[in-house]
């Protein structure tokens, strides 16, 4: 006898669940976490699919410019799950390292087709308190893996899924409206 309570994953194609997998950029741990105390480690690869910008209060920030960031595990991340919609936010420093990436980039093509890999740089504010930042990376896609994942990617992309995270945002405002939000697509 089976049956099915909730469903299994499909194979061979981007899964987006019912709430994106919600990911932290825990920029005081310096870590990638999915709690307060679930850490997963300090570097990833990921393939964005979508950023919105938000303004306003999100955990303990408040009132403050968000990127809001759609986007797939790359395959060589072993601890997320593989193939599904993720979604993370970034704020001040972090968020004008990726703006400036973005433009740089955008000078040679769509930065979405390729992966952006994240770490996390130390800093010190002005009273000497140290804290870190997201840093993004930029490489093309190269192996088999990676442009297979592509093509799964942009045929998800094209479906217009609709990404949106209530938990994440229901404290913030759209900055942008309409197509404007969407600065990054996958091809």
């Amino acid at each position: 006898m089976t049956f099915s309570v909730f469903g299994t994953k499909p194979k061979d194609c981007i899964f987006l669940p019912a709430q994106p997998f919600a990911v932290r950029f825990n920029c005081q741990a310096g870590q990638i976490a999915i709690s307060d105390d679930e850490f997963l480690g300090n570097t990833m690869e990921i393939s964005i699919i979508a950023v919105n910008h938000l303004f306003g209060t999100l955990g303990k920030t408040k009132d403050t410019n968000w990127m809001q960031i759609f986007y797939i595990p790359g395959s060589s991340c072993k601890f997320l799950p593989s193939n599904t919609v993720c979604v993370s936010y970034i704020k001040t420093r972090s968020l004008s390292q990726f703006t400036q990436k973005v433009t740089q980039l955008m000078e040679n093509g769509e930065p979405a087709e390729g992966i952006f890999q994240l770490s996390f740089v130390s800093h010190q504010n002005g009273k000497g308190d140290p804290y870190k930042s997201v840093k993004f990376d930029w490489r093309a896609k190269k192996s088999a893996e990676e442009k297979k994942q592509l093509e799964m990617i942009a045929g998800f992309v094209q479906t217009s899924p609709m990404l949106s995270d209530s938990n994440g945002t229901r404290e913030m405002q759209p900055m942008l409206t309409g197509n404007d939000q969407r600065l990054l697509v996958a091809a």
